[in-house]
């Protein structure tokens, strides 16, 4: 005999809710000890499949966008250098210039913090859903240059010039 979860797991699937297929017995236990209503129910299970699907698209961009490293924003710090000032930082953080098309060109002495500054930009930029590729300006001219030879520079070409920022 199947268990009662089963066919209500294998529906999910059908709909193409994988992660809430797998968690609906946790799910539905916790409905029952709570004494949840079907409002609330219906709400933490789509609510969780939401996050999951978030989530997963996060890691899949952040996949596709190939940082060296991940670096966050918090880890900069601004005292290290004096070309970048708080309220510059901040207006950065808000990533209106991605949105707006905006170049934004980094310059500056080894050591200055561009990269740590452009990855966490970029990493942030990722988690407000944008499509990012950090490429360096040596790999760029090879996939320029090999892209009609070579399907994995072609795909990758493909990444760049479709993402929000590069």
């Amino acid at each position: 005999m199947s268990h009662p979860f089963d066919s209500l797991q294998q529906q999910c699937r059908t709909l193409r809710l994988a992660e809430t297929a797998k968690e609906l017995p946790t799910l539905l236990r916790k409905a029952e000890a709570k004494g949840w209503t079907y409002h609330e129910f219906t709400h933490e299970l789509l609510s969780y499949e939401l996050q999951c699907r978030e989530q997963k698209t996060v890691e899949r961009l952040m996949k596709w966008a190939d940082f060296p490293e991940v670096k966050t924003l918090d880890a900069y710090d601004l005292k290290e250098q004096n070309a970048l000032g708080e309220k510059e930082f901040h207006v950065l953080k808000e990533l209106h210039w991605v949105e707006d098309d905006f170049t934004l060109i980094l310059m500056g002495p080894t050591g200055a913090g561009k990269t740590h500054l452009s990855v966490a930009l970029g990493v942030h930029a990722v988690q407000q859903g944008f499509q990012v590729s950090f490429v360096s300006m040596a790999h760029l001219m090879y996939i320029l240059k090999t892209r009609e030879h070579i399907k994995k520079s072609n795909t990758r070409y493909k990444r760049i010039i479709g993402s929000d920022l590069i």
